[in-house]
């Protein structure tokens, strides 16, 4: 996929949005069961934000386009540009894989740094 240059349509709003939160996204099984969050009760404000959370899980379309692809694991890190997303820079293997918690710092810090 090295060059490969697709128009900003092809990244919804919403995952947009979250790519410019959160500067890696990492699926280390794209077959990976999604599992509910349950709660105790009510929650104040209503629906719980995962966002910022690093181990939310992603959109099923997005897992089906993976699949398609015939990827096992990904891994996305965000370029922005003026606080906006630029580009992205993705990795993606044909099996499950796990990256660890400090090559996942590496790679965080490289987006940022390619950022600058």
């Amino acid at each position: 996929f090295l060059g490969l240059h697709l128009p900003a349509t092809d990244i919804p709003v919403q995952a947009r949005r979250l790519y410019t939160l959160n500067w890696i996204r990492h699926i280390a099984d794209v077959g990976y069961a999604p599992v509910p969050i349950l709660s105790a009760g009510p929650l104040p404000g209503g629906a719980l934000d995962l966002s910022h959370a690093f181990l939310r899980s992603v959109s099923p379309i997005h897992i089906e386009y993976l699949q398609n692809m015939g990827v096992g694991a990904s891994l996305s890190i965000s370029l922005l540009h003026e606080g906006r997303l630029w580009g992205l820079v993705a990795c993606h293997h044909e099996e499950p894989r796990h990256v660890p918690y400090e090559t996942l710092m590496a790679c965080e810090f490289l987006g940022q740094l390619f950022s600058v």
